[in-house]
């Protein structure tokens, strides 16, 4: 074991030094920017069942929160679905079009522990869409009566990334094709004590969301999914 950890230990260390000579010998020929989509326009006020519900406002990140969301992300989406059973989900979509730095990528159980949040549950996973899967990471937010299940995942380029690792290969085989990676943060959430009722549903609006949208949209908020 000990072994193991050393000799990835040494990987992600030799991909570090080789991601960054990348960023320093090559100059990228395009910026994710340059093909950055519009996710206000690109997901639907209304699908399936569900439409926005305007009488509930996300809660509104901290200010130093904010500054950090501001350095990652380009565009930012907050919304709440309702249903006609009177459930609501709440979903953020952040586009960022510069992810080049492998460490960009924002982990939300840092974000709401920020908040002040307890981080309960915490636990990676995948989201079945189909004969499709994306890795994920799921997690209980908690503070004083508030408890909000959350879904979420993160996408560097074309790929959807959980780890260090990955986001190190990724910022590594962009930087030999002189490009720059953009990156998305997909969070799905709702406010329940029952955690396992609630992923249940998030993946049920996430499929219900992707039969709505565009072809080339579903590709932008899942990376690659995994076959």
């Amino acid at each position: 074991m000990t072994v193991s950890l050393s000799v990835r230990g040494l990987l992600v260390g030799v991909l570090m030094v080789a991601a960054a000579g990348m960023s320093l010998a090559l100059t990228p020929g395009r910026d994710g920017r340059e093909l950055a989509p519009d996710i206000g326009a690109m997901i639907p006020q209304a699908f399936g069942e569900w439409v926005v519900d305007p009488t509930l406002i996300p809660v509104v990140p901290v200010p130093d929160v904010q500054v950090a969301l501001d350095k990652y992300y380009d565009q930012v989406v907050n919304r709440t679905y309702i249903n006609s059973r009177a459930e609501r989900i709440m979903l953020t979509i952040a586009y960022g079009g510069d992810q080049s730095h492998a460490l960009k990528a924002h982990r939300q159980e840092f974000c709401y522990a920020a908040q002040g949040f307890q981080i309960r549950q915490l636990t990676h996973g995948t989201l079945a869409l189909g004969t499709a899967s994306i890795p994920v990471v799921r997690m209980l937010a908690v503070q004083g009566l508030r408890s909000e299940p959350v879904t979420y995942w993160l996408t560097m380029g074309d790929k959807a990334v959980l780890g260090r690792l990955e986001r190190l290969m990724v910022q590594l085989r962009y930087g030999l094709s002189g490009r720059v990676p953009d990156g998305m943060l997909v969070r799905v959430s709702n406010l329940s004590t029952d955690t396992r009722v609630s992923f249940l549903a998030h993946q049920e609006f996430v499929s219900t969301l992707l039969g709505a949208i565009k072809v080339v949209d579903v590709s932008r908020l899942l990376g690659s999914p995994r076959f």
